[in-house]
């Protein structure tokens, strides 16, 4: 097969943009959710992560080594896709919700453990957990989950939002106005809450 290095844009985003919020908007097939991965494998710095032999080769690593050195393995990333959020009823489609915000405090899971984090998020967080949050917990999950991030590794979180309208465009679909209008308001809670002032 073919493999396009598209790890130019890393730079470009961060060096030539200072873009705080950026939003890709391709169609389908156009490697949306590669270029997504590719970022979070870049910037992650989750324990012992070292995404060198990643890049060994590619036109980030080969044109931008300083770069490199300055922000590779070097922040926490919340990445998520909201891919899976979908259902006949807004019930079915919330518990979606809630499973994949429960899959990511799981794999976050040690945050739980982290010196200089709030007692109340770390009390949302488990509730987030377990899937036994409400709907304020949920709206507020994202910025939860990255207040606790920034606590415990004392930098900034990169937060990575794939498939951002599938679980609006499956509620259109439904012809429901009211199962639209429940999602339209949970998905409204979550972004301005973790992109707002943020």
């Amino acid at each position: 097969g073919y493999y396009v290095d598209k790890t130019e844009l890393i730079y470009e985003l961060v060096h030539d943009t200072r873009n705080e919020v950026t939003l890709f908007t391709r169609p389908r097939r156009f490697g949306k959710t590669l270029t997504m991965s590719m970022m979070e494998s870049f910037f992650d710095c989750s324990i012992n992560r070292d995404s060198r032999e990643l890049f060994q080769g590619l036109d980030i690593l080969e044109k931008h080594p300083e770069f490199c050195q300055e922000w590779m393995n070097q922040y926490p990333v919340l990445s998520l896709s909201l891919k899976v959020v979908e259902g006949l009823t807004f019930d079915s489609a919330f518990k979606m919700l809630k499973t994949v915000i429960a899959n990511i405090c799981k794999k976050n899971a040690s945050l739980l453990n982290e010196e200089g984090i709030d007692e109340d998020d770390r009390i949302k967080f488990a509730r987030l957990k377990a899937e036994t949050a409400g709907l304020e917990d949920v709206k507020n999950s994202l910025v939860t989950i990255m207040r606790m991030m920034k606590a415990a590794y004392g930098k900034p979180v990169i937060l990575l939002i794939d498939e951002y309208d599938v679980p609006l465009a499956k509620a259109e679909a439904s012809k429901n106005k009211e199962y639209y209008q429940r999602m339209l308001d949970v998905l409204r809670g979550i972004m301005s809450t973790s992109l707002k002032t943020n």
